[in-house]
């Protein structure tokens, strides 16, 4: 038993996907209920809590939509084993931009890069 709450954070919590799922829809601002999370898919607030309880999981097809829908990165939900990234983090940022965009955004990183070799 740990009698201080600092120590708390000494160990890591492996966060189970459920875990992951409610965690990044409590961090909304505003919080989604389940019920609009479940409205979302066309699925029950039930079936929400089943996900959020590690009871059952979302269908595979469904992950990246639900990344999507709570601002975290499809692999923070999967593997994740931290509180879900900040909704502005770059990660959360680039995956909610289109193909168009993200083409952009690595024409510009490889034109960053370039620039920086060519200093150093």
């Amino acid at each position: 038993m740990l009698h201080c709450i600092p120590k708390v954070m000494l160990y890591t919590i492996d966060m189970s996907l459920g875990n992951r799922i409610k965690a990044a829809r409590e961090r909304l601002r505003p919080k989604p209920t389940q019920g609009e999370v479940g409205a979302h898919f066309g699925v029950t607030d039930k079936a929400v809590s089943s996900w959020e309880r590690d009871v059952t999981i979302p269908e595979l097809d469904k992950i990246a939509k639900l990344a999507k829908l709570l601002k975290v990165p499809c692999i923070w939900l999967l593997e994740g084993g931290s509180e879900p990234p900040e909704q502005d983090a770059l990660e959360v940022t680039i995956e909610q931009l289109g193909p168009s965009e993200r083409a952009l955004v690595r024409a510009m990183i490889q034109t960053i890069r370039k620039t920086r070799d060519q200093v150093a």
